[in-house]
């Protein structure tokens, strides 16, 4: 059964989302990766729709709640100093969802895009559902600068995000600030 995606929300353009981060109050480091999240996402939607990129009218992504919760990826990782982030793979679902433009397949298309473009490693869960949305995957590809962990490391800190939507395994994305044993760097 495909995952029930109803959300009302308003549909904004690439350049709407861009003047609303301009006018928010944050360094210019965290506008800078917000507008990159967003770039990577519009190019991913252009290729779904064959359109041009600035053509492209975000449905969920363009509420202002997923608008916060870029910013809030962007503002955290600035705060926190983040410089180097390992993504070894994205564990994404089967089957399909439900969301603005029918039913898709997981991985819908945009992140499919984003997958590709930036050439993450995918494991497939034997779990039905989306573990991996659009936002997602351009987030970890905006934030990511290599996919090999260290072979030996210390982890100095752990951080967990848990997703809303029920399945039979939890939607988890747990984050680690390691030190990596060998050049004593913080990653």
């Amino acid at each position: 059964m495909p995952h029930e995606h109803h959300h009302h929300h308003e549909h904004r353009g690439l350049q709407e989302v861009i003047a609303i981060i301009d006018a928010t109050d944050m360094s210019a480091a965290a506008k800078e990766l917000a507008l990159k999240i967003f770039d990577i996402i519009a190019d991913a939607e252009a290729k779904a729709h064959a359109v041009e990129k600035n053509a492209v009218h975000f449905h969920e992504v363009g509420a202002i709640d997923s608008i916060v919760d870029i910013v809030a990826i962007a503002v955290c990782a600035d705060s926190l100093g983040v410089e180097n982030v390992i993504v070894p793979e994205l564990c994404e679902g089967r089957g399909t969802v439900r969301c603005q433009h029918g039913v898709l397949p997981v991985p819908v298309p945009a992140t499919a895009n984003i997958m590709q473009r930036f050439g993450f490693n995918v494991h497939l869960l034997p779990v039905q559902g989306e573990f991996v949305t659009p936002t997602g995957a351009a987030a970890a590809a905006a934030l990511m600068t290599t996919d090999e962990l260290p072979q030996s490391f210390k982890i100095l800190g752990i951080g967990l995000g848990a997703g809303k939507r029920q399945y039979e395994r939890p939607s988890i994305l747990r984050a680690l600030l390691i030190e990596d044993n060998a050049q004593k760097k913080t990653l």
